[in-house]
């Protein structure tokens, strides 16, 4: 990922998403708004306590930073679901100047449809941005530890597949920033789930340092072992590996913050090419 500046907003890129000259895309940071207090200060969600005000205004200060129309934009209420929506020119703009018309009980948009950014909201869990630059779809996914183990990368896949007849293979998907391995610690509720849902655990998940019922949850492995599994291609596949705990003063973490922060977000849009 790349790091870019405008004004006193700060964004990121993926490198391996940043080749197509049709694609915008983004990951936001807590830097450049106007939001106090542990929304400090770019937040950009409106479910978190936030005054609604400020959060309209970082909205539209994050659109102005990279160059799109916040009315473009698509959120959804994240419930942290498997719930993938297909979204379409009716869709645009739902959950952009308010919560109450976001889409509900989704966590994965997808569309082929130019002109609409499809947002995620995080702050911990991990943004999954996905692109098929042959049959120009992409997707946007929030996958936390609940997501990951109902599988929302498969599901969000196989729409993908059975809507638009993409294949996997030509996915190329970007990780973002999220509550790392080094830091993200689960109960032994998460891990028995986890075992059910994804039958070996190995590599995933790990007794932490004097364990006390308490596990380390690897979730950017987990995701990326479903990318895999789906028939996305290794090198196809870009992880951010920035732990948001570690970089609380960079990203929301809402483990870092005791569970009252704002929300990064991850965006991604295909742009209306001129005709020569």
């Amino acid at each position: 990922m790349q790091p870019h500046v405008f004004g006193n907003a700060t964004v990121y890129t993926f490198d391996n998403l940043s080749g197509f000259d049709n694609l915008l895309h983004f990951v936001s940071t807590r830097k450049g708004g106007i939001s106090d207090r542990n929304f400090s200060s770019l937040n950009i969600g409106f479910h978190v306590g936030d005054d609604n005000f400020r959060v309209l205004k970082n909205r539209r200060i994050l659109m102005d930073a990279v160059g799109m129309d916040l009315t473009k934009c698509t959120f959804a209420n994240q419930c942290h679901s498997a719930n993938v929506a297909i979204v379409n020119d009716h869709g645009r703009g739902r959950g952009a100047l308010e919560k109450d018309s976001a889409l509900a009980n989704t966590d994965g948009l997808i569309t082929n449809v130019k002109d609409i950014c499809l947002g995620v909201q995080v702050a911990d869990c991990v943004p999954i941005l996905l692109h098929d630059p042959v049959q120009q779809v992409i997707a946007s996914l929030h996958a936390g530890w609940k997501g990951t183990l109902r599988k929302i990368v498969h599901e969000t896949i196989a729409k993908m597949v059975s809507n638009y007849g993409v294949r996997a293979e030509n996915i190329y998907a970007g990780l973002g920033p999220s509550n790392g391995p080094c830091c993200y610690e689960v109960g032994d509720d998460v891990y028995r789930e986890a075992k059910m849902a994804l039958g070996s655990v190995k590599g995933i998940i790990k007794p932490a340092a004097g364990n006390n019922g308490k596990y380390i949850f690897d979730q950017w492995e987990a995701n990326i072992r479903q990318l895999k599994d789906a028939g996305v291609r290794e090198d196809h596949i870009e992880l951010a590996a920035i732990c948001s705990q570690c970089h609380h003063e960079t990203f929301f973490s809402s483990r870092k913050d005791r569970g009252t922060t704002g929300r990064f977000m991850a965006g991604i849009m295909l742009k209306k090419m001129r005709s020569l």
